[in-house]
């Protein structure tokens, strides 16, 4: 035996060699993408995965040209989710610019063209966005929604031309991208033949996600009280993601808020004359007994609704293409995690055009209840179509007990425990954090 070999190893040796393999291996390209549509999937997948907490950061710039109308802008969106319900949204835009704040009891919602704030105990249904008009607050809502809107982005194509790969910068950062093109033509949703875009991604190699976006549009404005009004033009943004980041941890006073010193605290941002007026209270089927409706399995087989009889039934009626349907799953997850031990089933029905929408859809996002498809919206007219999402809760007798649209977490969990004593526990969630919508 050499001398070399009778040397016993060093554990610092052997640490030193360790953190070698794992920095050559860190170093390694990630997995070569070949089929574009392949490659967006895996996209949607990376946005579908991060519905804890987030980072999303977004810089668009759009030039607008008809023939009597020349128009720029540019917006700044972030929203950061942290833990539970603390959050932090802001949004700068030519027509106003918002801060909204939860440290997870209070929230802060501060116009700052108009130096003014609003301070409020944490509303069941956070984040809750301003009413103004034309004052920005849009964009706080798009920056809020931009995770799922990207999710979208990156599934809702059949098909994709993949281009030569680039690196670009970002914010002094650099980045080795795929890059993407695709037009409406492509898309797996409904169209207006007579309009027409088509847009460039490049997408992060490492991350999976996008970094930037351009499109061109070939659109159109219409009036809302004749849509047969029309008025074309052309329409060019070019859009950046700084950030990206999911299951991140964030500093404390991310989801803090102090005033800046000339800030007024008010009791409402929106002046009486602009809030739009209630909501004509729609028809309820509380306290009806549910319809003779059969559902449509995937083999086409019929599952009739009363075959649930004897157990209470939760069941909700959603679409891919309706984003507050899209919002709403993560609590009814939470809720179908908590009731499912307790003898509730969970249903779905969904609206989309294709079944594979739907389908897709839920097994990306790992979402395991019972799903079915309303093929010629059958389901939706015998619940009295009012509108999606639809959740609705019938007791083990066939009676509808609760019925309402929004996705309401509490109130579908305080339905669910009014419904006996074995059924107390539901009240208060037991799989994580209780949210509204969109978390």
């Amino acid at each position: 035996m050499s001398k070399a070999a009778a040397i016993p190893t060093s554990p610092f040796r052997v640490l030193a060699l360790l953190l070698a393999v794992f920095a050559a291996r860190a170093q390694q390209s990630p997995k070569d993408f070949t089929d574009s549509v392949a490659l967006l999937k895996a996209v949607a997948r990376t946005y579908a995965a991060g519905v804890d907490t987030f980072r999303m950061q977004s810089i668009e710039e759009t030039t607008s040209n008809a023939d009597l109308r020349h128009e720029w802008q540019r917006i700044y969106e972030t929203a950061i989710k942290g833990n539970g319900n603390l959050y932090r949204i802001e949004s700068r835009s030519a027509y106003g610019s918002f801060v909204q704040v939860s440290d997870g009891t209070t929230e802060w919602v501060y116009q700052v063209e108009g130096k003014m704030y609003v301070k409020r105990p944490l509303p069941q249904d956070w984040p809750q966005f301003s009413k103004l008009y034309f004052a920005g607050n849009m964009y706080a809502i798009q920056a809020w929604s931009m995770r799922m809107s990207l999710e979208s982005l990156a599934a809702g194509y059949k098909q994709a031309t993949m281009l030569a790969p680039e690196t670009i910068a970002i914010d002094g950062h650099t980045y080795s991208c795929y890059v993407v093109h695709i037009t409406s033509n492509d898309s797996t949703g409904r169209l207006d033949q007579s309009l027409y875009s088509d847009t460039t991604l490049w997408i992060d190699k490492a991350a999976l996600v996008f970094r930037k976006q351009v499109r061109h549009s070939s659109t159109c404005m219409t009036d809302s009280g004749n849509s047969a009004i029309r008025i074309p033009y052309l329409e060019d943004t070019a859009t950046v993601y700084p950030a990206a980041e999911f299951n991140a941890q964030f500093a404390p006073d991310t989801f803090t808020f102090t005033p800046p010193p000339d800030a007024k605290l008010v009791a409402k941002l929106e002046d009486d004359r602009f809030v739009p007026p209630a909501p004509t209270p729609r028809p309820t089927m509380a306290g009806q007994p549910a319809p003779g409706v059969s559902f449509t399995a995937a083999d086409g087989s019929k599952v009739a609704l009363a075959s649930y009889r004897g157990k209470p039934l939760l069941l909700d009626l959603w679409a891919t293409w309706c984003g507050p349907c899209l919002a709403s799953l993560p609590a009814l997850n939470r809720i179908y995690m908590d009731a499912r031990n307790l003898g509730v089933a969970v249903v779905t029905v969904d609206q989309d055009n294709a079944t594979e929408d739907a389908t897709e859809y839920l097994a990306r996002h790992d979402y395991s209840w019972t799903n079915y498809h309303d093929a010629g919206f059958k389901i939706g007219t015998a619940f009295k179509d009012v509108g999606i999402p639809l959740t609705i809760l019938i007791d083990g007798r066939g009676k509808i007990v609760y019925y309402a649209t929004g996705g309401d977490e509490t109130a579908v969990r305080q339905a669910i425990a009014a419904l006996g004593p074995e059924f107390a526990s539901i009240a208060a969630p037991a799989s994580g954090n209780s949210s509204p919508p969109g978390h």
